[in-house]
């Protein structure tokens, strides 16, 4: 920065009160909002299981993070999970405090001060700062690599290479921000040539070599060992993520591509709103400013702004529904740094330029950050967060000793793999991941660690496969609720759990009074958690209606109902069932309330099915679904005596699933002796789509006759 630029001698200040100050702020902020043990997200299960036992995690296998967390694990401070948790905390805080010193040396302290609170509040990094995952250091190197490439000279090529290369064996995504570094790096690289550039292409692969951990490690067979990148063509295929199969990070290949563009850049404009709010205007004027006074750097901050920005959201192309928006959320940390940089920039020259305004703009910046911070205080204070743990123990205690236990979501998954590897519980369970029960590599590691029942492909959809895997499960096979059954496969739920194999087992109680679902706090923060609480809401259901549905409920399955319909009031079947207890007492007026209420959630899901962007199988489905409601909510506004919203019932029922018959039946019953045209109509398109309905065509009969 050039010495004559206005107002910076004005705005010196000693350093290190705005670094303290920063520390003072942040440090207990971030520790006291720590999660007290494993917290619901995403791969947090894996990778603790990972790094406590210096495994291999899923692709691209990270090994900078599995090494570096297993080395910071060993201080005996709290719980394994509470550690890496706190790894993270401190990534993210060194990340924050980096920034402030790039950007105090670049304009003033206090300009980057405000800056650094920021990113400091900003509820993204809050987020991944509190659970054991590889996105805090990610975002700590991105802000070293930006201060490295600020500096000069050969020495800082070189830095910057290495510190590449190191930090995309944490996450290769760092990549993005290489266009920023190579323009930050240009007059170095000018300077010294192409010879500069060889070198720093050594030091690169240097840092990169981390990798060579998989290979390594994996040829001892660890306990996680995802793929078992022993041998090169394994290995290659790994760090390449060639080898990841079918996730939900490749459900962007269902859609065009750039057809999720412009939703994708919706959701970062309003997440740039909630980290930003007001500082949006000190960035704005920070750009123009930039571009005025020192072109050299504003176009390296570009890049990593527009790269990691919208071209990697045009790149990732994924639906904006909340799974999807909790996994792209993390990668917008890397634009978020270019975006605090030019709000530093902006305050400076504001304050340069306007020296008499300094007090307001102190008091504007200082409002930015407190509305920052309001916008994410709630959703960022996880200190009572147990909702991983607990459901993963309730899970462990509703299966009996050496009993299989299948799961497929990441974390209810990956829950339970901690509960077991990490904090020794339950060893005698064979837990199986569904979702990998047929890849070679898996089956292999469960036969070196679990000797003695074979595994099959549970995720092929064939029930043979199920069948043979009980065969060889003598204490019998239990699932999740999240597990993906094929039909023919028998059911019988129990607690957190459904019963699969031997079928006719039979088990007494109701383990509800022993499980610590209550801890779990309704007002959930983001999707993991609230993916936990529809896991309860889940088995509630499936208790109630497994006690015998409609005429089989009793009262204590009708409290379970409801019970789930607080825990997730966006499952449908929980007032579904609800009102088939009520009608099959002939209570209509609460049976109409309930399925009317049912209808309502499926309306709403399929609205938000289109604001999401849903596959078509996916609306299909819950517009047929969605039909069933409708098509009970006319019969019990029927037996009320309201026959006019009773047809209008059915028509909706019918323009949700045209193939429904019993719609068409129930129509022609509702204009019997009133419009014979419109029964015949009615019970004819009931035949023609059931032709196996006795009364329909039984009437259809009478109606010939009648002629």
């Amino acid at each position: 920065m050039d010495e004559t630029e206005p107002g910076r001698e004005k705005l010196f200040t000693p350093e290190f009160i705005f670094g303290a100050l920063l520390a003072f702020i942040l440090v207990p902020l971030y520790i006291y909002c720590l999660p007290p043990v494993l917290p619901p997200y995403r791969d947090s299960g894996e990778m603790a299981c990972a790094a406590w036992t210096l495994g291999v995690a899923h692709q691209p296998g990270y090994p900078l993070y599995i090494i570096s967390a297993k080395l910071f694990s060993l201080i005996p401070l709290g719980n394994p999970a509470w550690r890496l948790n706190l790894y993270s905390a401190l990534a993210g805080l060194a990340g924050v405090f980096v920034f402030w010193r790039l950007a105090a040396s670049a304009f003033s302290p206090l300009a980057a001060f405000f800056a650094a609170l920021l990113l400091g509040f900003n509820f993204t990094l809050r987020t991944v700062s509190s659970v054991p995952e590889m996105y805090a250091l990610n975002f700590f190197f991105a802000a070293l690599l930006l201060s490295s490439a600020s500096l000069a000279g050969a020495r800082a090529v070189f830095l910057t290479a290495f510190l590449l290369g190191l930090g995309m064996a944490n996450r290769m995504d760092l990549v993005l921000a290489a266009p920023a570094l190579l323009v930050l790096l240009l007059p170095s690289l000018k300077k010294d040539g192409w010879k500069a550039l060889l070198k720093a292409a050594c030091f690169f692969f240097l840092g990169f070599s981390l990798y060579l951990y998989l290979p390594f490690r994996s040829s001892g067979w660890p306990l996680f060992d995802w793929s078992h990148p022993a041998d090169l063509k394994t290995f290659l295929a790994v760090i390449t993520r060639k080898s990841y199969g079918s996730t939900l990070d490749l459900i962007s290949l269902n859609y065009a591509p750039g057809e999720l563009f412009l939703p994708g850049l919706k959701y970062y404009a309003l997440h740039l709103w909630k980290n930003f709010s007001l500082a949006l205007a000190f960035a704005a004027v920070g750009i123009w400013a930039e571009w005025k006074l020192n072109r050299g750097r504003l176009p390296a901050f570009a890049a990593l702004f527009i790269f990691a920005g919208p071209v990697f959201i045009f790149l990732a192309n994924m639906p904006p529904n909340p799974h999807a928006l909790a996994i792209v959320e993390p990668y917008y940390l890397l634009p978020d740094l270019a975006a605090a940089f030019w709000a530093a920039a902006g305050f400076f020259y504001l304050a340069g330029r306007l020296p008499r305004a300094l007090p307001g703009l102190v008091v504007a910046a200082a409002a930015a950050s407190a509305l920052v911070f309001y916008n994410g205080a709630h959703g960022s204070a996880r200190r009572w967060l147990f909702a991983a743990e607990d459901y993963a123990t309730d899970v462990m205690r509703g299966a009996p000793p050496g009993a299989a236990v299948i799961a497929k979501k990441d974390v209810q998954l990956f829950s339970l793999w901690y509960l077991q590897a990490v904090r020794g519980r339950r060893p005698d369970l064979n837990l199986v991941a569904q979702g990998l029960s047929g890849s070679p590599w898996y089956a292999a590691s469960k036969r070196r660690y679990r000797p003695g029942p074979a595994l099959f492909n549970l995720n092929s959809g064939a029930e043979a496969e199920w069948r043979k895997f009980a065969a060889a499960s003598p204490a019998g096979v239990y699932a999740t609720m999240d597990a993906d059954l094929p039909r023919a496969v028998p059911s019988r739920p129990y607690g957190a759990l459904n019963l699969l194999y031997p079928a006719a087992r039979a088990r007494e109680g109701r383990p509800w009074l022993f499980y610590s679902f209550s801890r779990l706090d309704r007002d959930y923060r983001d999707f993991f958690d609230r993916d936990i609480g529809t896991s309860y809401a889940q088995a509630f259901v499936s208790g109630a209606v497994g006690r015998g549905a409609g005429p089989g409920l009793d009262a204590e399955s009708l409290s379970d109902l409801r019970l789930a319909a607080l825990l997730d009031g966006d499952l449908p079947d929980a007032p579904l069932y609800e009102g088939l207890y009520y009608s099959s007492r002939g209570d209509w007026p609460a049976a109409r309330d309930s399925f009317r209420a049912s209808a309502d959630i499926y309306e709403r899901l399929l609205l938000l099915s289109l604001k999401y962007y849903s596959l078509p199988s996916l609306k299909e489905s819950l517009a047929s679904s969605s039909a069933y409601a409708w098509l009970n909510y006319g019969v019990a506004l029927e037996k009320t005596g309201d026959r006019a919203a009773a047809g209008e019932a059915y028509a909706v029922s019918l323009k949700r699933n045209p193939g429904l018959a019993e719609a068409h039946y129930n129509l022609a019953i509702l204009y019997w002796n009133r419009d014979w045209e419109k029964v015949r109509a009615e019970l004819s398109e009931t035949v023609r789509l059931n032709p196996g309905h006795p009364q329909a065509a039984k009437y259809l009969e009478q109606l010939k006759n009648r002629q």
